[in-house]
């Protein structure tokens, strides 16, 4: 399979990203890892808990499963051996990644679940190196569910110290469409586009309209040079993982270093 993929982030991926807190590489990752994927994923999808932890967004028209990179297949290999690490750690500008954690969401066809606005600030965890890479396992476009962002954002939420949490609540801005200060994006994706995005930028997806076909991606999430040690009472723990001193680098078997910058 395929592992030079990295190659292909420019200048333009990085300075999106910066200015955005969002951005597309399309053709990130080869045909032949999302193919794998995608079947293990509807296997996945037969017997969530052998493969993973069951997220409670799982139902019967969503599959939600996260913590597939521990357990040997597909979902490792891909981890360890695709050019996604360094596709990430080059757009957000970081040394090196470690992976922590991975979430499989496929919504079936005709699937009502809506995703409301939220932002990715629920681990226990400072940094701004903490981004989400999505990548597209099937076709995905506004009928059956494509995801969207609200660009700019996350530089709102830094030069203001604003966080989203379970007290200081995301805004829920289907209610601010007609605002024009704010600005929605989004990407209709083929299998193998990446979407990557800082962990302050808010995202939102409605059900999927389609009759006949699913909208299926996979979420990675990784911790990059700036990120520290920070739990807090409304922060989601990390399963298998003590607790660490406040203010340590995140180390040890569940948050292997996958790309370091090559000197």
């Amino acid at each position: 399979m395929d592992t030079n993929r990295s190659q292909i982030i420019t200048p333009q991926h990085i300075a999106d990203y910066q200015r955005d807190g969002v951005v597309c590489v399309r053709g990130a990752i080869d045909r032949s890892w999302t193919d794998a994927l995608w079947a293990e994923a509807q296997k996945v999808a037969a017997d969530p808990g052998a493969y993973g932890t069951i997220s409670r967004s799982q139902g019967e028209t969503m599959t939600s499963v996260s913590f597939l990179w521990r357990k040997p297949g597909v979902f490792r290999d891909f981890i360890f051996q695709s050019p996604v690490a360094e596709i990430t750690a080059r757009v957000i500008g970081s040394e090196k990644v470690s992976i922590y954690h991975d979430h499989l969401f496929v919504k079936w066809p005709e699937s009502p679940r809506i995703m409301r606005w939220h932002a990715d600030t629920l681990w226990p965890v400072d940094g701004e190196h903490v981004p989400n890479t999505y990548i597209a396992l099937t076709p995905i476009d506004q009928q059956n569910g494509r995801v969207e962002y609200l660009a700019g954002h996350h530089t709102y939420c830094m030069e203001r110290g604003i966080k989203y949490d379970t007290v200081n609540m995301c805004p829920d801005f289907e209610q601010q469409r007609s605002n024009p200060d704010l600005r929605f994006v989004t990407y209709d994706l083929e299998p193998g586009d990446a979407v990557i995005f800082h962990p302050l930028t808010p995202h939102f997806s409605k059900g999927n309209d389609s009759k006949n076909r699913p909208r299926a991606g996979l979420a990675t999430r990784w911790f990059g040079d700036d990120v520290v040690w920070s739990p807090a009472p409304d922060r989601a723990p990390i399963p298998g993982v003590a607790e660490m001193p406040r203010g340590e680098k995140p180390v040890g078997e569940f948050f292997p270093v996958i790309w370091p910058k090559p000197h």
